[in-house]
């Protein structure tokens, strides 16, 4: 299946001004899952840089908190800074 010409308009980068998280009990596990239910891919970024492993991210306070691991332990790491949550459509050429 081809996308149709007006596919990449759908697929424009998009903020979100919220808290997500991938942790059920956190407050921001409701917009993730809202967001991953509507079909967005969720880019995290710190400082301009995309963070990998992202389980916690809040524009407003400044921070994530990410997956570390040291060895076979698994931590978790949380960074200060300048928190951007973007978010884009997935196409429907994509969605399994």
């Amino acid at each position: 299946m081809t996308a149709d010409a007006f596919e990449l308009r759908r697929c424009v980068r998009q903020h979100f001004l919220g808290r997500i998280s991938s942790v059920i009990f956190d407050p921001g596990y409701r917009n993730h899952l809202a967001l991953i239910a509507d079909g967005y891919d969720v880019s995290v970024f710190l400082d301009d840089k995309l963070q990998d492993g992202c389980i916690t991210a809040d524009p407003d306070e400044g921070f994530v908190q990410l997956r570390a691991f040291l060895g076979s332990t698994a931590t978790t790491d949380m960074r200060r800074g300048a928190v951007s949550i973007r978010i884009s459509k997935k196409s429907a050429a994509r969605r399994p």
